[in-house]
């Protein structure tokens, strides 16, 4: 949805009820397209180049769903016109403040640190942002539901069931790696910080999974 102007803005936050749905770093190296099979433009009408934000936008009139993608200065101005305080950032970088490209300082901003994370919540909430950035995931989709029941019960640990969803989306997604050999691809522009690609609980989770009848079931990992 276009969004280049203020106007523009202001008449989207008037006539759909908007949601920001993901706030993400952009990593170098990564090559992402848009329907146009064009570089990643905003719908602000400018190349994103370093974090950006992703907003769900409902139609008041007939609840159509629309997405707007777009870079820092337009998500500022939908999220002080929504009355939002905003989203942590997905940066998965080494460093603070900055382009977020290898060889600088990457933009700060995690989750709040008040908050008491367990630890496969944590792992399973990595894996599924990391899932969203490498395959350009929409929302809407199994992922991004994954996404908002664990962050909403970030303090307890996820059902068996949500670790399996997850590694059957990165099977179905990121054909012939795992989620980890992904992200290793994109270490030779990046200055990955290995806390963010720590997944062997949810391999753990994998191996030893049970039907509902207590039944071992084999499971490939794919992170």
């Amino acid at each position: 949805m276009e969004c280049r102007s203020e106007e523009r803005r202001q008449y989207i936050v008037n006539n759909y009820n908007v949601v920001p749905v993901a706030h993400i770093q952009l990593l170098n190296g990564q090559t992402k397209y848009s329907d146009a099979g064009q570089t990643k433009y905003s719908d602000a009408g400018q190349t994103i180049e370093n974090d950006y934000y992703i907003f769900e936008a409902t139609s008041k009139a007939n609840g159509k769903k629309e997405i707007i993608q777009c870079g820092m200065t337009a998500a500022r101005d939908f999220l002080k016109k929504i009355n939002h305080e905003g989203l942590p950032l997905l940066n998965p970088l080494h460093g603070e403040g900055g382009t977020g490209k290898k060889g600088s300082k990457a933009s700060g901003g995690n989750e709040s640190k008040e908050v008491k994370w367990n630890p496969i919540a944590k792992q399973l909430y990595n894996a599924v942002m990391w899932v969203i950035v490498i395959i350009d995931a929409k929302p809407n989709t199994a992922i991004y539901e994954v996404k908002e029941k664990v962050w909403k019960f970030k303090s307890y640990e996820p059902f068996p069931s949500q670790v399996k969803a997850v590694n059957t989306i990165i099977g179905k997604n990121i054909v012939g790696k795992t989620l980890t050999q992904a992200i290793d691809e994109l270490r030779h522009d990046n200055d990955i910080r290995d806390g963010m690609c720590d997944f062997d609980k949810l391999v753990d989770i994998i191996g030893n999974y049970k039907d509902k009848e207590g039944n071992p079931v084999v499971i490939e990992s794919k992170f």
